[in-house]
């Protein structure tokens, strides 16, 4: 059982996140972006959730593919779905090759979705990236049968609160490197109501991630620094 004292380092790093300043670590583009990130070096959890609810089989397009982790990981679990990518990033995309998938470059706020409609469509922590990201959710629906999954940051996390209300700074999300990643921001609230002026209804709401030592998977929205949403076609699960 981990004592009080081990937990110290992490409370002082998130307390020095919560209080300073925002992330300044500046990208050119996001062929720059990716380049400084590099290869997840984990199994998500999103990940998780998302493959235990897709059949054995189907096809998928994984919007924002990154790397290509995604894609790696649901090969294990299940090797039965067809699962293809696309991300903005054309050197994302080169490393979604190079682990053997079919990828290909596309801005999904402009360009429509290739090759669908798909059963699935998966699309992790891409949206609030996207300016107009109304657009995309449009060519999002339009591609998909079964289900649409989405995971965003959550702006209604209690740090965000805490962040403006205490130390008078805008909340800040999941960024990565600098704060110009995240344009656009949504509570659990925001993100339902959202999605039902976009005609698409929200069957599953879960939290990503939540913070040690609190009832999250209770209250993922107050506890969640992310959550997770599974969208259907208002006809009940298939396009209309």
């Amino acid at each position: 059982m981990p004592s009080d004292r081990s937990y110290l380092p992490a409370a002082r790093r998130w307390l020095r996140r919560l209080a300073g300043p925002a992330p300044m670590n500046d990208f050119a583009d996001y062929d720059s972006y990716w380049q400084q990130r590099g290869l997840e070096n984990q199994v998500l959890r999103r990940w998780v959730l998302a493959a235990s609810w897709l059949p054995e089989t189907g096809t998928l397009l994984d919007v924002g593919c990154g790397g290509g982790d995604f894609l790696k990981y649901l090969k294990t679990v299940r090797p039965g779905i067809v699962a293809r990518g696309v991300d903005l990033s054309a050197e994302a995309v080169s490393r979604t090759r190079a682990a053997g998938f079919d990828a290909q470059v596309l801005d999904p706020s402009s360009q429509d979705l290739p090759g669908g409609p798909y059963d699935f469509i998966t699309c992790f922590e891409v949206l609030e990236h996207i300016a107009d990201a109304e657009a995309a959710l449009r060519r999002l629906k339009a591609a998909f049968r079964s289900q649409l999954i989405v995971s965003v940051p959550n702006i209604g996390h209690f740090s965000c609160r805490l962040r403006l209300a205490v130390f008078g700074r805008f909340p800040l999300t999941r960024v990565v490197l600098h704060v110009k990643e995240h344009v656009r921001h949504w509570t659990p609230k925001d993100f339902h109501d959202w999605a039902a002026h976009e005609r698409l209804r929200v069957v599953k709401t879960v939290g990503d991630w939540g913070t040690p030592l609190t009832p999250w998977r209770v209250m993922p929205s107050l506890f969640c620094a992310g959550m997770i949403y599974v969208l259907q076609h208002p006809s009940g699960g298939t396009k209309p």
